[in-house]
């Protein structure tokens, strides 16, 4: 019959190669910057600090040419300074999200303009 070990029977004591293995461990994340996200459940890259951002960057954040951008910028969520126009986070997730697109939903929207297709005119005909 083998003897079982008691759970808990008190603190256990770390010997030095245990606490060198931990040590290194430690010293293994701090130096990937994964020391810092685990602590603190930050992302261990460094995040932009800007709270506003131009035409070019917010172009290649949301994946689109610039010009595209600047043709629209009347439609779309901004800040202006002057004649300066930047765009917050905010701002870039809100264009992403007016352009969502559900291929299977039917909105209201769509709904409406098939009916008025099927409205006869208001205009009348000249007859000869």
């Amino acid at each position: 019959m083998s003897a079982v070990a008691p759970a808990n029977t008190g603190p256990t004591s770390i010997g030095p190669i245990e606490l060198q293995g931990l040590a290194a461990m430690v010293n293994l994340l701090a130096q990937a910057g994964g020391l810092d996200a685990l602590l603190s459940n930050r992302p261990s890259e460094p995040r932009d600090r800007r709270l506003h951002i131009g035409y070019s960057e917010a172009a290649e954040r949301l994946n689109i040419p610039e010009k595209w951008l600047r043709e629209r910028i009347s439609t779309l969520p901004h800040r202006k300074f002057g004649k300066f126009v930047q765009f917050t986070e905010e701002d870039l997730r809100a264009i992403s999200d007016m352009h969502f697109v559900n291929p299977g939903a039917v909105s209201e929207k769509d709904g409406e303009s098939a009916l008025m297709s099927l409205q006869p005119s208001k205009r009348s005909r000249k007859r000869f």
